[in-house]
């Protein structure tokens, strides 16, 4: 079947998607605007944040048992509703400790979304049309995520956020419920061993969990390193959309990179341009529209790493029957250092404020290049799909 025609038997499925990053989108990349207007500090910020990713670990984990009692489009209908219900229980109080409560059951929820997906591609997405298929899947993400963001721009009220965020998720529920699409079978669970995942792959998860914190540290941070500055919420909307932007542009590049010169390179290479983005900031103090620029340029040298990680654990795999066990482990390294990155970088701004924000990247970037460097490169022959793509996971 043409790459066409798989994507038109998904549209409903795609459709979910595009709702479903753009509530997203606009209920995480909000939370640092709004918990600053209410006079909490950068630490709150940053554990507030975290419990999603809390969340996100607990769904990587236990979503699979749920999704294969009750099947997919039943999954995406639960995951959907509590979804909404947490978000707009956002407008009934103010108390922090309800507030990380509700994250947490949104990062659960997220990443049950997630798993339903990656399995729907990965049934349907054969290897001659994979990278194809999943190109299309980049497109909705960044243009969704990427829309979601902008929101922010439009100064809605704080209870608008939340209501339009949980419109948009329940919204995401109707198409596939809508009409008759077969379901994909679900592969088995294995337990994941991360010592022996690491013994595989090492430059994979150390690479997967450096982005963890740096890619969701953005979304989670970048609003208060914007706020920390003086700017408003549309420059924390223009400035994360830039950042997003520059995470689409790369995809196709560092893909081309990574096939010609192996991923050992294109990681050092995706973190180099990150790294020496960084730096400007330390060494310049630049106005708002050349900080734009700057987040562009971030975005292409953090938002490939994942994939790149991904990548390099396909390529290092010697035993096929253990493609699946090490893409969750990857997977699972990726959730351990998103709930990391806010929690860290909510500590560093409490007390250095904008410049802990550009330590943080500065230092993990750095220590990336630097661990890269001392691992061999490996041309794949074998590896057909692109590695720029952002969820190849069990093949």
């Amino acid at each position: 079947m043409s790459p066409r025609k798989i994507i038109r038997s998904m549209t409903a499925l795609f459709v979910s998607m595009a709702f479903l990053f753009a509530g997203n989108a606009l209920i995480v990349s909000s939370i640092g605007v709004i918990l600053k207007e209410k006079g909490e500090s950068s630490l709150v910020v940053g554990i507030i944040s975290s419990c999603f990713f809390v969340g996100a670990l607990i769904g990587t984990i236990s979503a699979h048992k749920i999704i294969s009692k009750i099947g997919h489009i039943r999954s995406f209908g639960l995951f959907g509703a509590i979804f909404g219900i947490s978000a707009m229980m956002h407008t009934i109080s103010e108390n922090l400790i309800f507030w990380a409560t509700l994250r947490f059951l949104i990062g659960v929820c997220y990443y049950g979304f997630l798993m339903v997906i990656e399995s729907w591609l990965n049934e349907k997405s054969k290897n001659a049309v994979r990278s194809r298929i999943l190109g299309f899947y980049e497109i909705i993400f960044y243009l969704s995520f990427g829309i979601g963001t902008l929101i922010i721009a439009l100064n809605l009220s704080r209870h608008d956020v939340f209501i339009l965020s949980a419109a948009l998720i329940l919204f995401s529920s109707l198409p596939l419920n809508l009409i008759k699409i077969k379901e994909p079978v679900l592969p088995a669970s294995n337990p994941i061993s991360i010592p022996k995942v690491f013994d595989i792959a090492p430059l994979a998860i150390v690479t997967s969990f450096i982005a963890g914190m740096l890619i969701n540290g953005f979304f989670s941070m970048a609003s208060l390193f914007i706020l920390l500055q003086g700017f408003d919420a549309k420059a924390v909307s223009y400035f994360m959309f830039c950042g997003i932007l520059g995470g689409f542009f790369a995809q196709t590049i560092m893909g081309a990179i990574s096939d010609k010169m192996g991923r050992k390179f294109a990681i050092i290479t995706s973190a180099s341009i990150g790294f020496f983005t960084m730096l400007i900031f330390v060494f310049f103090n630049p106005y708002l529209y050349f900080q734009y620029i700057l987040a562009f340029l971030l975005g292409i040298g953090i938002f490939c790493l994942y994939a790149l990680a991904l990548a390099r654990a396909n390529d290092v795999l010697t035993i096929k029957s253990k493609g699946v066990e090490l893409g969750r482990g990857v997977l699972f390294c990726y959730s351990l250092g998103s709930l990391c990155g806010p929690l860290i970088l909510g500590f560093l701004m409490q007390y250095f404020e904008v410049k802990g924000f550009i330590w943080f990247y500065i230092f993990c970037l750095g220590f990336l290049i630097l661990f890269a460097i001392n691992k061999p490169n490996i041309l794949s022959k074998k590896f057909s799909k692109k590695p720029g793509n952002m969820v190849m996971l069990d093949d």
